[in-house]
């Protein structure tokens, strides 16, 4: 019984030291990320298709905030509205900043009521709104 009670209690001080270094390393090498690639990447169709060049939504979402605009780059899927939609994710808003910083909020350079827009779209339904659409015609 005795034995039990000590490796129980060896395994159990293991585990917890195991979770805290963990948590630590974690915490050391966290990456920030440009909070815009997920606005653009809800945007975008999400078909993963690669037809943008690209090894999926995401990555393309990546190119275009990372390129600042979108000059050069396309999604054949979305076409020409939804890079009208990343396109205006993109520029910042000469409006918000003004109101944003009086607010005294830190702005990402791009337009508060865009991103708030876009969050509201992206649900699961959101994901292929053509073929959402498709289904309920039938």
């Amino acid at each position: 019984m005795e034995l039990i009670l000590i490796s129980m209690g060896v395994l159990g001080v293991t585990g917890f030291v195991a979770a805290v270094l963990l948590y630590v390393v974690s915490q050391l090498f966290k990456v920030e990320e440009d909070p815009r690639i997920d606005l653009v990447q809800a945007v975008l169709p999400g078909a993963n298709c690669g037809g943008c060049g690209f090894a999926g939504c995401r990555n393309f979402a990546e190119a275009c905030v990372k390129a600042g605009g979108i000059e050069g780059l396309s999604c054949p899927v979305g076409g020409e509205p939804t890079m009208d939609e990343v396109k205006r994710i993109l520029t910042p808003s000469d409006e918000a900043a003004p109101a944003a910083q009086e607010a005294g909020e830190k702005t990402k350079g791009f337009d508060p009521v865009i991103a708030a827009k876009i969050k509201a779209l992206a649900t699961p339904r959101a994901v292929f709104p053509n073929l959402v659409a498709l289904a309920q015609k039938k």
